[in-house]
């Protein structure tokens, strides 16, 4: 026959309790504020007819690569191919 377990010490049982949760709490506020969570913020151009990446990527690039800014461009835009519409908008880095 098993015996039943019966809680006598009601308080210390709710303390730990409320000190267990506090704990688990207070860790993942720890973990959170480990991770650096950066706003940062791109310029939007509005495709006219006619424009193309190559343009777009010479006009803002700033010295560099327009190969490179492209690649960019089409990473932060979510873009498979070199297709763009007129009147879409694109977010530059």
């Amino acid at each position: 026959m098993k015996r039943k377990y019966i809680l006598k010490n009601k308080r210390r049982f709710s303390v730990f309790i409320i000190f267990l949760v506090l704990l688990i709490v207070s860790t993942g506020y720890i973990v959170n504020a480990g991770t650096v969570q950066t706003k940062t913020s791109y310029d939007v151009v509005r495709i006219e007819k006619g424009d193309t990446l190559w343009e777009i990527a010479s006009l803002y690039a700033e010295n560099s690569d327009p190969r490179a800014y492209i690649y960019e461009i089409k990473k932060l835009n979510k873009l498979d191919g070199d297709l763009i519409f007129e009147g879409q908008e694109l977010y530059l880095p």
